[in-house]
């Protein structure tokens, strides 16, 4: 089966407004005879660093042995990506067999609450059937959006509880404000978590004051981690030390990977992952999209950071491995629902070329003249080009250090570019 006949599987999904809630994805898996039940699921919550924390638990557990499965969302390339088992993504049959299955259940289910199963209800469903037809040992399930109301949280008896930085991002859907947002993000946490606790990021007073009334609330112990400040790197790639695990080169690049990698050895620690796998783990990790170095001289970086919280992230890897005061050209694009103006605020602080496009094919993408306009709102200057291998075109002829970023379905426009702007050696 061709990669695209995956593909229109997803995209022959009925197409509804997305509105968070339970009840369609709770009768879909009565449907189905709840799979998700006996699943030793890692639940991870959080507005950054959910992927990277994912992936590099993920590896850990691989590492060590395990029977691991992985739920994430968005995909880059394929649709595929959005369940994985051993690493790999789903096969083009298996998928097919999967969306297959589930067509009698949508219906009964429909028929049950009167609604529509939205598309990532059933990517959720049909992943925790996957995970129990593959007997996985683990599961690494990230949320969706949210936390509280987000098709993932069915779980009853998560194995674990994790919550990355929150931030603002989703406002519209999740809350105006710090508290808000941290209150749906902690809805994850569950009385019936098997080892009862809920490991986080460090985060703001107010949103840690939230986690530890929801932890409290639900007889859950929570840690906060206290990742040592970043010391060593090797070119963009921080060493991290970590008690009983010793100094570990982390795989994916950038600063802030440090923060995702703690998290993961945390979790390791609790679930009894010995010092080899979690080395391994940590630095054999890849994670495409997230400060993906394409090329080193000159340096060509794509980075998916698209909301404010993400950018900053990006602003102080930057910082320290090309210097605060070293130009740079940012070819840059937006969904039309984050919060453009506060990112391009922070891209500016440095010596910035801005190069504007839009996401092709995306009904969300903002195009590139008003990213333009925006800009011109904050005395930003800048290009516009209606594609990215435009855009990519131009930077190619400034000739400085180029960052590609704002949202991570550019990634996909950049797939086929490849092979054509890039070096063959991808890290």
């Amino acid at each position: 089966m061709e990669a695209l006949e995956a593909s229109e599987i997803y995209l022959k999904t009925p197409r509804v407004k997305p509105h968070l809630g339970l009840t369609r994805v709770s009768a879909l898996l009565d449907a189905l005879g709840h799979p998700e039940e006996g699943l030793a699921c890692i639940h991870i919550a959080g507005t950054n660093g959910k992927g990277s924390t994912a992936v590099f638990l993920e590896k850990i557990l691989l590492e060590a042995g395990y029977r691991v499965g992985r739920y994430n969302s968005p995909e880059l390339l394929t649709v595929n990506e959005r369940i994985l088992f051993g690493g790999e993504p789903i096969a083009d049959g298996e998928l097919s067999a999967l969306f297959a299955a589930l067509e009698e259940p949508v219906r009964r289910a429909e028929a049950v609450c009167q609604e529509k199963i939205s598309p990532f209800e059933m990517w959720t469903a049909a992943a925790f059937r996957y995970f129990r037809e593959k007997q996985c040992d683990y599961v690494v399930l990230e949320t969706g959006m949210g936390g509280a109301e987000d098709a993932t949280n069915v779980l009853v008896y998560p194995y674990l509880t994790i919550l990355t930085r929150i931030s603002l991002d989703h406002t519209a859907y999740l809350g105006q404000t710090l508290t808000e947002i941290a209150r749906v993000k902690a809805g994850i946490i569950k009385e019936g978590c098997v080892t009862r606790t809920v490991l986080s990021a460090p985060q703001v007073p107010e949103v840690a004051a939230v986690i530890r009334e929801e932890a409290e609330k639900r007889g859950n112990t929570v840690t906060f981690i206290d990742p040592p400040p970043p010391k060593k790197h090797y070119r963009m790639h921080e060493v991290l030390f970590y008690p009983g695990y010793g100094d570990i080169r982390v795989g994916l690049p950038g600063v802030y990977q440090i923060e995702n990698a703690y998290l993961a050895l945390t979790a390791a620690k609790i679930l009894g992952i010995t010092i080899f796998p979690a080395q391994c783990g940590i630095t054999f990790a890849r994670h495409p999209a997230r400060m993906e170095i394409l090329r080193e001289n000159p340096l060509l970086l794509f980075d998916g950071g698209h909301n404010p919280g993400g950018i900053d992230a990006l602003m102080a890897s930057l910082d320290r491995y090309l210097g605060k005061d070293t130009a740079r050209t940012v070819i840059y694009a937006a969904m039309a629902d984050k919060d453009s103006s506060a990112c391009l605020a922070r891209l500016a602080a440095s010596p910035t070329k801005f190069l504007f496009t839009e996401v092709s094919d995306n009904p969300r993408a903002l195009p590139y003249g008003e990213l333009l306009r925006r800009a011109e709102e904050q005395g930003i200057r800048g290009e516009g080009y209606p594609t990215l291998r435009e855009a990519l075109a131009r930077a190619e002829e400034i000739g400085l250090p180029t960052i590609v970023c704002g949202s991570l379905y550019l990634y996909a426009d950049f797939s086929d570019l490849l092979s054509r702007s890039v070096d063959p050696k991808r890290r």
